[in-house]
């Protein structure tokens, strides 16, 4: 008697067609290259206001409230301790910027917008807001809603 047939086991990967671009099958790569992309126009447009990227994630980290501690700073903007050191040392020159030590644990620096940050800070997020419009066109109010949650979840799931 012959054994029964068995299903081939079901595999995660899409079958691509032959025109479809290398790697256009694998998340990981699609997320890398649309940051790629969104960096790159970010890049251009913050080098006209005078600013690079570094700058502008501390400062909208900053701009969310008064006070951020360095290691808040430095998980939320996405920059790593030296590059932020040099980042604010260059920004509180500035006048962007200022520090101060936290006034119930002298350990902790905690990092203020100065007004002309805040000033800097809305000025460059009109040009922000505009590539995230620019980003999102097309998509109704529920799709947004919905692409957000993705990629929330796809974050928690890799920081788990």
């Amino acid at each position: 008697m012959a054994a029964p047939k068995r299903k081939a086991p079901a595999s995660h990967s899409i079958s691509k067609p032959v025109d479809r671009p290398l790697f256009d099958d694998f998340l990981p790569h699609l997320i890398a290259r649309l940051a790629y992309q969104l960096n790159i126009d970010l890049v251009e447009k913050l080098k006209r206001e005078g600013i690079n990227v570094t700058r502008w994630r501390i400062l909208a980290v900053l701009a969310m409230g008064d006070g951020i501690a360095i290691s808040d700073i430095i998980d939320r903007a996405m920059v790593q301790q030296s590059a932020l050191s040099r980042a604010l040392m260059r920004m509180e020159k500035e006048n962007f910027v200022r520090r101060s030590l936290r006034r119930d644990d002298a350990r902790c620096v905690e990092v203020y917008l100065t007004e002309k940050g805040r000033s800097l800070f809305n000025s460059l997020n009109i040009v922000v807001r505009r590539r995230e419009q620019r980003l999102l066109e097309g998509f109704s109010p529920k799709q947004i809603e919905a692409a957000f949650a993705l990629v929330r979840r796809l974050s928690r799931n890799m920081r788990t």
